[in-house]
């Protein structure tokens, strides 16, 4: 229990430093989003509609439409603008930001090391330790990140830095822990 919470906290740790440094100081972040000089006509206009927070793609259809009147829809629409707007009434800036993003981060990093731990015996080598956190890194990337990008037309340049950040910072979390798990192989022998 002690060997994998130290690896989790560490690795999680390591994770959590390396998004700050990656969101405060290195650059490829500043493409995520696109600039606009019309932002506060269009905060207006948003701000008058009364929406609810929440996560709005443009056109949808109402809850109760039909299947065929979804499909009318999507199909009246094509060749036209859409949207997706990710809508909150209120910009905050909260420190359980920062403390969930460890929370989360630490609950991803235990999950790499509960599979690690269970499949250590396995990989013989730091090259194989490492690889097997990777093949985690790429499942996250194709199952998930790439849909958003094809299904939701999240834009490449919004999904480059999401896919910049979870190559290096696993990276980072894999190499801690292909040394530490290969240091208690070596204290097994």
């Amino acid at each position: 229990m002690k060997t994998l919470a130290i690896a989790s906290v560490v690795g999680s740790a390591i994770l959590f430093i390396y998004l700050a440094v990656a969101h405060v100081l290195l650059t490829f972040h500043y493409s995520d989003f696109k600039y606009t000089p019309d932002q506060d006509k269009l905060l207006q206009t948003l701000s008058e509609v009364n929406l609810e927070d929440g996560f709005y793609f443009l056109p949808y259809s109402p809850p109760e439409a039909t299947m065929e009147e979804r499909m009318y829809t999507m199909q009246k629409m094509m060749g036209k603008p859409m949207a997706l707007i990710n809508y909150h009434a209120r910009m905050e800036d909260s420190p359980m930001t920062l403390i969930m993003s460890f929370i989360y981060n630490l609950i991803a990093v235990l999950i790499l090391c509960i599979a690690m731990a269970a499949a250590n015996d396995k990989l013989n080598n730091f090259g194989q330790r490492l690889w097997f956190v990777m093949l985690f890194v790429f499942f996250v990337i194709f199952s998930n990140i790439m849909l958003s990008y094809n299904w939701n037309g999240f834009p490449m340049h919004f999904i480059s830095g999401q896919i910049i950040d979870i190559v290096v910072g696993y990276l980072l979390v894999g190499l801690w822990l292909a040394w530490y798990y290969g240091r208690l192989r070596v204290r097994k022998a």
